[in-house]
């Protein structure tokens, strides 16, 4: 059972101490919103599928790409840290303020979307190849933040 308090600034924190799992807490505006938080948090770790989401709700986009930039780009040719540095500019300037957790299928899309109906600074549209090129990019960012850097929860102390 979830232990929930209100704190000293009108906020509710919902803290979930459960054996075999980390102690657990959150902090929300509404008493509601923290016992439907709680509940949903428990049955995850009864049925053994909870995954903690802070890290990934907490790190931006732009202290990913910026991490990678720093870590993994200076190991590639000058010619690809050249690219990655400029594939990385739209996606910092569309995605860059989303939390890791709130990038979506529709969130990518959307971006695709909006990246092919955009012009370059010579007034012609967007190559397909180019909007492929920066998502491959936010891809290889994920592959390597879940294989290299032991996913979510390591990425805020790199």
């Amino acid at each position: 059972m979830a232990t929930i308090v209100k704190n000293s600034a009108g906020n509710w924190k919902a803290l979930i101490r459960k054996k075999g799992w980390p102690t657990t807490s959150k902090t929300f505006n509404t008493k509601r919103d923290a016992q439907d938080w709680s509940r949903r948090v428990e049955d995850e770790m009864v049925r053994g599928v909870y995954i903690n989401r802070a890290p990934s709700e907490n790190l931006t986009v732009h202290a990913a790409i910026n991490r990678y930039l720093v870590e993994i780009t200076p190991t590639k040719s000058a010619g690809a840290v050249v690219r990655e540095k400029s594939l990385s500019k739209p996606l910092i300037e569309e995605l860059g303020d989303y939390s890791l957790a709130a990038i979506t299928a529709d969130l990518l899309s959307d971006y695709r979307d909006k990246r092919a109906a955009s012009r370059n600074k010579h007034g012609n549209f967007r190559s397909a190849n180019q909007i492929r090129l920066e998502l491959a990019f936010l891809s290889h960012l994920f592959t390597v933040a879940i294989q290299e850097w032991g996913g979510w929860s390591q990425l805020q102390s790199g």
